[in-house]
């Protein structure tokens, strides 16, 4: 039976293990010189920039696409809507700003347009003053559930920011109820209130 590979320390049989005789290194291992490093010359390889690189550069974060640019794009076939604008509505009326406790305060007479688009639908009120300077007193986009009736001659609108109410009240004061009523209709046609004053 051959020797045993790990023997015990106290077997007199026992001889120290001289290992494999070392060999010197190659005068470039571990060399700290310029042009030297742990691989032999023929294994030593430059840096390689994998933003530059053909083979690194789909993998390198700088060289990623943004997210805007691998959207999808539109349609060849898609053209925007044309849109058109008309004057529905236009006369001079008196403008009122709705204070606390129901009251309201003339801010004087007023010339009205109500801008009308197709085919959105959208209406813009815009009230500028009668006077030379015309001063420009209201300028909103119409929520139809923001106009209501005011007695038989007042028009009450709440201007809008962005689709939503304000919370400040105005109150357009025609001639007569023949011409409250016609405004009224105008700032809710095409929607799904009814237009009876």
């Amino acid at each position: 039976m051959g020797r045993p590979i790990f023997q015990h320390p106290g077997d007199p049989s026992a001889q120290p293990f001289s290992g494999r005789p070392e060999k010197p290194l190659p005068p470039h291992a571990y060399s700290n010189g310029p042009g030297h490093g742990p691989f032999p010359p023929e294994m030593q390889r430059g840096y390689v920039d994998p933003a530059t690189s053909p083979s690194l550069a789909s993998s390198h974060p700088s060289m990623r696409p943004a997210m805007e640019d691998i959207s999808p794009p539109s349609s060849p076939g898609e053209e925007p809507k044309q849109l058109t604008a008309v004057i529905s509505a236009q006369m001079k009326c008196k403008v009122f700003l709705k204070q606390a406790h129901s009251q309201w305060k003339s801010l004087g007479g007023g010339k009205l347009k109500l801008y009308h688009q197709q085919p959105t639908n959208v209406k813009q009120l815009v009230v500028e003053a009668d006077t030379k300077e015309k001063t420009l007193m209201i300028s909103t986009i119409i929520l139809t559930d923001a106009v209501e009736r005011v007695g038989k001659t007042g028009v009450a609108i709440e201007l809008s920011d962005k689709g939503a109410s304000t919370g400040i009240v105005y109150m357009i004061q025609l001639r007569n109820e023949t011409s409250a009523t016609g405004l009224f209709n105008s700032l809710l046609a095409g929607s799904d209130r009814t237009t009876s004053g």
